[in-house]
């Protein structure tokens, strides 16, 4: 049997991959489905949303049913899902079927920090949280590449049959293991109340919206930015791609100092480089600045993204499968509303205004984070 930590791990990577494998191929399957590139990248949108609003619904069912099984399904639906995506004869198909696989996917990344949180022991947990970023880093940067690449020699059907085949293998691969606790213990509306009292555990969730807005809605767009500005498919994946590259290697060098360091300091020098990754972009989109940018944003991401997710581990003690949920939420809809403004830009041709935003947002995020971790205590929950 797999270790648990191996294959939740592949699984937060492989759910993120679902997402960030579009992101190259909007103008080609805009293109195949006779669609506007704007309403292929729709798609993006939709697909986030329902990946945020779905966990409201997993959330409680893995109380209810606990943690594995609810991760089997859901992992189940979304291989049916992608198998629809592969099949689409048109965008209204194709939109339906991205948003179920979103919904379906929904499911993992709460579920998956739940049973970490359940297992290990919170001297554990922020390095188990930095793998989890990787992975999540490395699905969102070589996703990117990885479609851009094999588009040019096969069709985009082809890469959406072939993720659900491994789809598949990985919930039979799920449905194996150990269930982490006694989900009977809990209960939601119990942990509502004690969540909706939890200063701490709200505050972080309002952090993680306004990263995803930034490193996952903004960044999802990079891309397309490219594409129109002349970029092939596999020079605009591959560009994006150094996100995970820096996440990778950001990653292995704060575990071996994350004792030594204060936690805001993470947020404050992530932050800093979120301000810089759009101050390049903000100059004008081409391969060298979203290669800079991308790089910059992954090593924001690497330092602010694992810090948030320890510090709810703690803030949420009390509520976490409930206060896990809303942190997933919260991050992905930050995520669906960067996707939003990143198509309005695509549409109106507009990227310099949203990364100039992006610079002010940037900025409070890095401000507000650094104050908040450094007064926090932590409870060792």
């Amino acid at each position: 049997m797999l270790h648990p930590t191996t294959v939740l791990t592949f699984a937060i990577f492989w759910s993120t991959l679902d997402r960030s494998l579009i992101l190259p191929l909007v103008p080609t399957i805009a293109r195949d489905l006779g669609a506007t590139v704007p309403g292929a990248a729709t798609a993006i949108t939709l697909q986030a949303l329902a990946y945020s609003l779905l966990q409201i619904l997993w959330g409680p069912l893995s109380t209810r049913w606990g943690r594995v099984r609810v991760l089997w399904l859901s992992t189940a639906i979304a291989a049916a899902a992608n198998v629809g995506s592969a099949l689409a004869p048109d965008l209204t198909w194709f939109l339906i079927a991205r948003t179920a696989s979103g919904g379906a996917f929904a499911a993992t990344f709460a579920a998956v920090l739940t049973y970490f949180g359940d297992t290990l022991p919170l001297e554990r947990r922020p390095a188990a949280m930095s793998n989890l970023a990787t992975a999540t880093a490395l699905a969102l940067g070589f996703g990117t590449l990885v479609s851009g690449a094999i588009v040019t020699a096969v069709s985009w059907r082809s890469i959406f049959g072939g993720f659900a085949v491994v789809t598949i293998a990985m919930a039979w691969a799920i449905s194996r293991l150990p269930d982490a606790a006694d989900r009977h213990e809990e209960r939601v509306l119990v942990q509502l109340r004690l969540l909706l009292r939890n200063r701490w555990g709200l505050g972080v969730c309002a952090l993680v919206a306004v990263e995803g807005l930034l490193l996952i809605g903004v960044y999802n767009l990079l891309p397309v930015a490219l594409q129109q500005e002349g970029e092939d498919v596999f020079v605009s994946g591959l560009v994006t791609s150094v996100f995970g590259v820096a996440v990778v290697v950001v990653s292995q060098v704060m575990k071996s100092v994350i004792t030594r360091i204060p936690p805001a300091a993470f947020i404050a020098v992530g932050g800093a480089c979120a301000v810089a990754a759009f101050t390049v972009l903000a100059t004008g989109v081409s391969p060298v600045a979203v290669l800079v940018g991308a790089g910059l944003m992954g090593t924001s991401w690497a330092l602010a993204h694992t810090t948030l997710q320890t510090w709810m581990t703690d803030a949420a003690a009390a509520t976490r499968a409930l206060g896990m949920t809303l942190f997933s939420i919260s991050l992905m809809l930050g995520g669906a509303a960067g996707a939003a403004l990143g198509s309005v830009a695509v549409g109106l041709d507009a990227f310099p205004t949203l990364f100039v935003a992006s610079i002010a947002v940037s900025s409070g995020f890095a401000i507000a984070g650094t104050i908040s971790r450094a007064r926090y205590t932590v409870r060792g929950g």
